[in-house]
């Protein structure tokens, strides 16, 4: 098959899929957390990341990536999306090969959490509420115990490039939930394909929850993470003028979960959002973004320091800003570090 055609491929593969067997087993946001997405530097440019993804959020973005990097990486980001609600990341990406023949891999943590969360309860629960009890007490409601409502994802990804124009990978994907004595564990896949016609162009394919993501709870309910399609594609030059490089990126998610009211287009139970990109880089030093997203626009910067030696090995880090104006939760800060070595 010609690499040009592979994801359409893919997109006729997912779209094969039996409309109602998703659509009943599809359990509306229970992977949302997993949508959120990562790294200031995709975040910043609107979440169009898919044919992008060079750096340790690849595992993330689009597994297939990690085969284009030029070197290990490491990467971390915390931000909160409301008071108390953390949003944590960090990510590890070790390619090893030469020329062209490239496998790499990688680790990637994500915990979304809202801690110490109150749970009260009453002196005697049999008495109305402010009730006058026998030790002379009024039934008020009390602070019993502090609870967390978390869930974590671990990404264990791998990728192969077969030459300077190809790459694929998948991830093994681990899904963790907890409330307060109630838990649940799920296990999914993710795969992705890279393809660089030319040294400017970029066109990325990512399929997650590749066979769906089945969330089993100790209470014996069930959940069931739909796939989620998304298609990317990339432009970068160099400028002369502006002494530097530009990316302009677009990409578009299509999710068979049903969102036909919160969704820019839908059709039956397939829904799709769009993303787009802009990102300038001056002199490999100082980074400016932009991007669309449904949610709302989206900017950054980053700051990549001299690189310095350490025992031989050379470190280059950087810092990453990213502000995302969201709908639902308003204006949000990122804040990652990465170091490439």
């Amino acid at each position: 098959m010609h690499l040009c055609r592979l994801p359409v491929a893919v997109l006729i593969c997912i779209l094969g899929l039996n409309d109602n067997t998703v659509s009943a087993q599809g359990t509306k946001y229970a992977g949302e957390f997993l949508r959120i997405g990562v790294g200031p530097r995709a975040l910043g440019m609107g979440g169009a990341f898919v044919s992008v993804a060079d750096d340790a959020t690849a595992g993330y973005w689009n597994p297939a990536g990690l085969a284009f990097l030029t070197g290990r990486a490491f990467s971390l980001m915390h931000s909160e999306q409301v008071t108390g609600l953390a949003y944590d990341y960090a990510a590890y990406a070790h390619p090893r090969g030469q020329n062209n023949r490239i496998t790499a891999y990688g680790i990637s943590l994500i915990r979304l959490g809202l801690d110490d969360i109150p749970i009260t309860a009453l002196p005697d629960p049999s008495q109305p509420i402010d009730a006058l009890l026998s030790d002379g007490q009024r039934n008020r409601p009390f602070v019993d115990r502090f609870v967390s409502n978390v869930e974590y994802a671990l990404l264990v990804s791998f990728a192969r490039r077969t030459s300077d124009r190809f790459s694929m990978g998948g991830n093994l994907k681990l899904v963790q939930k907890s409330l307060d004595v109630a838990s649940a564990f799920g296990l999914g896949f993710d795969a992705g394909v890279m393809i660089r016609p030319t040294a400017s162009l970029a066109i990325g394919v990512h399929v997650m929850n590749l066979t769906s993501t089945v969330l089993t709870w100790n209470t014996g309910r069930k959940e069931y993470i739909v796939p989620m399609l998304k298609i990317g594609v990339a432009y970068a030059r160099s400028v002369p003028r502006l002494r530097g490089n530009v990316i302009i990126a677009t990409d578009v998610d299509i999710l068979f979960e049903g969102r036909n009211q919160t969704a820019s287009r839908s059709l039956g139970s397939a829904s799709g959002s769009a993303h787009v990109g802009l990102e300038y880089r001056l002199k490999q030093a100082v980074t400016l973004r932009l991007g669309i997203q449904a949610a709302g626009l989206t900017a950054g910067a980053g700051l990549r320091t001299p690189s310095f030696h350490l025992v031989g090995q050379a470190f280059s880090p950087s810092l990453d800003y990213a502000f995302v104006n969201d709908a639902a939760f308003g204006a949000v800060h990122r804040i990652g570090t990465s170091i490439e070595f």
